[in-house]
């Protein structure tokens, strides 16, 4: 499954790339993260709340950020288990200044693979739609 997507956000470009890099930010950037703690140098244990309609659980796994070029762009790669399934992801984020540098524009280029019983959900949903 491929997501992508951008935002504006209102901060200098290195100020995100902190914020990125800090575990207390990173674990609110991270939708349905509980709790994320680092085990290393860019190494986390996350754990997860997700879920496609009804199928809904918790996920433990590991976040790690990879290939940084401060402070322009990273790779975030997200995998985990639950009872509903597996999830595995690599994000593509990358960062640019806008207005003079007083904003910065995040862009993200994800490819996720979910399986289980969410994944099949998940794909009829996604079929469906499309």
């Amino acid at each position: 499954m491929k997501v992508t997507g951008s935002a504006v956000l209102n901060a200098p470009r290195d100020r995100v790339w902190e914020a990125i890099n800090d575990p207390a930010v990173l674990v609110r950037t991270v939708p349905g993260c509980q709790q994320l703690e680092q085990v290393g140098p860019d190494s986390y244990r996350a754990t997860v709340h997700a879920g496609v309609a009804s199928i809904k659980g918790v996920y433990s796994g590991e976040v790690r950020l990879s290939d940084q070029v401060e402070p322009s762009s990273l790779v975030l790669h997200a995998s985990g288990a639950g009872s509903p399934g597996t999830i595995s992801a690599d994000v593509q984020v990358s960062l640019a200044d806008q207005d003079g540098g007083s904003t910065t524009r995040l862009d993200y280029d994800a490819d996720a693979v979910v399986g289980g019983m969410i994944g099949g959900v998940g794909q009829r949903m996604l079929t469906s739609a499309a």
